[in-house]
C-alpha cells in the first residue's frame, strides 16, 4: 500500500538542480530521477524501503515499496537528504554585508545531506584528497559492490550499504575497487565501530561539536576535516565551518574578492560573524565557486 506525505520546502527551492547535485553524475546507483520524480531506496532503522518525491509548492513523498517505516523516519531522511531544512532566502537575514551576497548565491540549491551516520562518514572519507570526479567513481563502485540490491518495475538499483553488511568485508575487497588501502581500512573500522555500538548516530547528535569531532576523530582515517563535514552535512549543524578544507578557503576568498588565500585560522576568524549559519554560507560559496570556475 502506498503512503503519501507532504514536506514544506524553502522558498525558491530548486528541486531538480538539488537532485542533480545529489546524483553525482548520470550513473549514480543511489539516486534515480527522470526529470520530474526522484527515487531512492533507504536502509535505515532496520528497514529497507523505496521512496519517491516530486515537488510543487511542497515536496510530496510516497513510499513505493519495502518495509513500512514510521512517518517520522521518512520525514527525517527526505528532509536531510534533499536539504529541506535549509533556511533558503532567509539565510541572509542578520548576516554582515560581506556575507549577504554569498548567502544569496545559488540560493535555490539547498545543501543536500546523507541518510545515515555510516553513509555520511564513508562518503566523506571517499572524498578525501582526490578530485571530485574520481571520488564519485569510487563512491559509485562502493555502492555497486556492497549496497543492498533491489528491483522495482524492471529497474535495479541499490540502497546504501549498512555497517552490518560490511561486517565480513576485508580491506582488500574494498581496495580492489581502486580505493586506497588507508581509506578501505577506515571504512572497515567505521562499520565495526557502529555495528559494535562504540559509536552511534544518537550519541553524536547529542554531543557538543568539539566532543563529536573528538569521538569521530578517534577512528582511523578520520580527522577534523572529515568530522566537520559530517556534522555540517550529515547532522545539519549549520554553524560548523570545515575551515581546513582548501576548496572552502579558496571559495570564500573568491566570494569576498580577496587575492590571498586565508589560512584555516584566518578563515575561522573571518566567518565568526556569520553564525549561526557559517557552514551553510561557506557551502554556498563553494557551490558558486565550482559552478563559475569549474
Amino acid at each position: 500500500m502506498l503512503t503519501r506525505s507532504r514536506i514544506a520546502c524553502p522558498a525558491g527551492f530548486d528541486f531538480l538542480r538539488t537532485v542533480e547535485v545529489l546524483r553525482r553524475g548520470p550513473y549514480d546507483p543511489l539516486h534515480w530521477c527522470d526529470g520530474r520524480r526522484w527515487r531512492r531506496r533507504f536502509a535505515a532503522d532496520g528497514r529497507v524501503f523505496l521512496v519517491e518525491a516530486t515537488c510543487g509548492r511542497s515536496v510530496t513523498v510516497r513510499r513505493l515499496a519495502g518495509d513500512a517505516p514510521p512517518p517520522e523516519t521518512v520525514w527525517r531522511l527526505v528532509t536531510r537528504v534533499l536539504g529541506l531544512d535549509d533556511p533558503g532566502p532567509t539565510l541572509a537575514r542578520g548576516l554582515p554585508a560581506s556575507a549577504r551576497h554569498v548567502a544569496r548565491a545559488h540560493r535555490g540549491i539547498s545543501m543536500p545531506g546523507h541518510g545515515t551516520l555510516f553513509e555520511t562518514l564513508v562518503q566523506t572519507v571517499l572524498g578525501q584528497q582526490i578530485h571530485a570526479k574520481v571520488a564519485n567513481r569510487h563512491r559509485a563502485a562502493f555502492i555497486y559492490a556492497f549496497g543492498i540490491r533491489y528491483d522495482y518495475r524492471g529497474r535495479g538499483d541499490g540502497a546504501y550499504p549498512t555497517p552490518e553488511r560490511l561486517a565480513r568485508t576485508r580491506v582488500r575487497q574494498i581496495h580492489a575497487l581502486g580505493i586506497s588501502t588507508g581509506k578501505a581500512r577506515a571504512i572497515v573500522a567505521i562499520a565495526e565501530s557502529l555495528r559494535a555500538g562504540r559509536l552511534s548516530e544518537e550519541e553524536i547528535a547529542r554531543m557538543p561539536a568539539e566532543e563529536a569531532i573528538a569521538a569521530m576523530s578517534a577512528l582511523p582515517g578520520i580527522g577534523r576535516w572529515t568530522s566537520e563535514w559530517v556534522l555540517l552535512r550529515g547532522f545539519r549543524r549549520f554553524e560548523i565551518v570545515p575551515a581546513g578544507d582548501l576548496a572552502i578557503r579558496k571559495a570564500v576568498a573568491w566570494s569576498l574578492g580577496r587575492r590571498h588565500l586565508p589560512t584555516e585560522r584566518q578563515l575561522r576568524a573571518a566567518v565568526r560573524g556569520w553564525a549561526p549559519h557559517g557552514g551553510l554560507v561557506t557551502y554556498r560559496a563553494l557551490y558558486a565557486h565550482r559552478q563559475t570556475l569549474g
